[in-house]
């Protein structure tokens, strides 16, 4: 787990664009434990408590980027934006207990077994499809590949 957490830092490049986007109001970085998150069309509803905090808050965002680390195999279960996507059939778990069944398409595989359109996961809980994504590298390289 230490090895995972720190053997990569991020690029000085990709720093700047983050600290631009953030700038800029298009991007932020929230320290919370994830409450619930509910489909709202457009956008997601997602409830969370930052970290130090009692209060739980429920805000609006286009994206969620969930940076929870490598507890993989549990991940759907004790993380509860996760398991709230799981009980809604919009993810299930790997074959692998890895993390999120993708298609090669980057989708989200719901409960039906299909893929849930728009819903692309990214990085390491999707290398129950796409093998090792731990890295930086890695998780880079597939990103762009969803984001393309």
């Amino acid at each position: 787990v230490f090895w995972d957490v720190h053997r990569f830092r991020i690029a000085p490049q990709v720093a700047a664009v983050l600290d631009r986007r953030q700038t800029d109001g298009a991007f932020d970085t929230i320290a919370a434990r994830l409450v619930a998150s509910n489909d709202e069309g457009e956008s997601l509803a997602v409830s969370f408590q930052r970290r130090g905090q009692t209060r739980i808050e429920t805000a609006r965002f286009d994206a969620v980027i969930n940076t929870t680390g490598p507890a993989h195999g549990q991940a759907l279960q004790s993380n509860p934006a996760l398991l709230s996507l799981t009980e809604a059939g919009l993810i299930r778990a790997d074959t692998y207990g890895l993390g999120i069944e993708t298609s090669l398409d980057s989708l989200a595989i719901g409960s039906d077994a299909k893929p849930v359109a728009g819903f692309f996961v990214a990085g390491p809980l999707a290398r129950g499809t796409f093998g090792e994504l731990m890295g930086l590298p890695e998780v880079a390289r597939h990103a762009q590949r969803v984001a393309a």
